[in-house]
């Protein structure tokens, strides 16, 4: 699995998804997974930097098919733990797990919490003879242009846990569906199925409290509205609980969390998917985030682009410090529209150790590495 800069289904700035980049919520992740509809995504300039060096995409492990789709631990109550595939390449970080379609697999999927739409690379659709469910519809990236098709998964697991019959969106997509590249993104239009789940970056697994339940009705979730998840989520040392904004509309299931830089303080997607966190440009510029004379390559939903890095200086979500780092500056555009102003990605998250995304109760459980 490549690195990419993900544009997403919605339009979503670049983000980073294993293969590509992906952008959060407009973009299917970068990591995580290329931001389905790149619409909104755009290369930043290199600042003030006169030599930059670019960084080549690279390359995230992916889950081995001999593990197969049963590799699920019932842990009683209903919950279950599944095996999930930890890449961390030049300070990027992925995870994939293995994903079963009527009985033919397995097929490596990135867990793209940025995602809100699950996505599967075009010509395994057309392989697995999936139903086409809607007519063929354009998507842009980067100055570039590309096409996608929703199509009907009847029976799928992952690692042997049931998922319900649903729409996934088919595309294809730079770096994505050959040798050793994941072949789809598994996003929070199922997670959220779940109510909660934990992702545990240190032990390589996810977590879900019990059987996946019904599709959620199409709401905002107030932060910190319902019970805590269950201990067996929670196990463990945790570093802090952070309210988060749930969107549960669908197509755009996401998870929002505000994060501090600078002295602002601005929304960011929650993305698994993107394996570096992003910031927006226009944030950068504004609090004079020092340039560094390296940028990244980057993969959109149909061109690679090209985004500096900047030293993230002293950041913090919901008041809990990050530690300074390395993000891409890139220009969000559109996707700015509905508040996203950066991605925090797997990068920042596999810090923590694990992590819990409750859907039900606007939360995000910060483990304790």
């Amino acid at each position: 699995m490549s690195a990419t800069v993900p544009t997403e289904l919605r339009g979503r700035p670049p983000g980073r998804h294993g293969p590509a980049r992906r952008c959060g919520r407009p973009v299917l992740a970068t990591v995580g997974v290329l931001a389905l509809l790149g619409a909104g995504a755009g290369a930043g300039t290199a600042g003030a930097a006169s030599h930059v060096h670019v960084q080549p995409i690279v390359n995230f492990a992916i889950p081995s098919p001999a593990l197969g789709c049963g590799g699920a631990v019932a842990l009683g109550g209903g919950a279950v733990r599944i095996p999930m595939t930890v890449s961390t390449v030049a300070g990027q970080v992925a995870e994939a797990v293995n994903v079963c379609i009527d009985g033919r697999g397995p097929y490596p999927f990135v867990v793209d919490s940025g995602a809100g739409e699950s996505i599967i690379d075009a010509h395994l659709a057309a392989r697995l003879d999936l139903p086409h469910a809607g007519p063929t519809s354009a998507i842009a990236g980067v100055g570039c242009e590309a096409t996608s098709r929703p199509v009907t998964v009847p029976t799928w697991s992952v690692e042997g846990v049931p998922l319900a019959s649903q729409t996934l969106t088919a595309a294809t997509l730079p770096d994505f569906g050959g040798h050793g590249q994941p072949v789809g993104l598994l996003g929070s239009d199922v997670f959220s199925r779940f109510g909660s789940f934990r992702v545990d970056f240190t032990a390589g697994t996810l977590t879900f409290p019990g059987p996946e339940g019904p599709v959620p009705g199409a709401s905002r979730v107030k932060a910190l509205s319902g019970p805590a998840p269950p201990p067996v989520l929670t196990g463990g040392a945790a570093s802090a609980t952070v309210p988060v904004s749930v969107d549960l509309t669908p197509g755009v299931v996401s998870v929002n969390v505000r994060v501090r830089v600078g002295r602002g303080t601005y929304e960011f997607v929650v993305d698994t998917g993107s394996s570096q966190s992003v910031v927006a440009s226009s944030i950068a510029r504004k609090w004079h985030l020092a340039h560094t004379d390296q940028a990244q390559r980057q993969t959109t939903v149909c061109s690679v682009i090209t985004t500096p890095l900047v030293h993230s200086g002293a950041w913090a979500v919901q008041g809990v410090q990050l530690t300074p780092q390395l993000v891409d500056a890139a220009s969000f555009g559109p996707v700015s529209s509905d508040g996203t102003e950066g991605l925090l990605g797997s990068d920042v998250l596999k810090e923590f150790g694990w992590v819990v995304f409750d859907y039900t109760a606007g939360r995000l459980v910060l483990g304790a590495s």
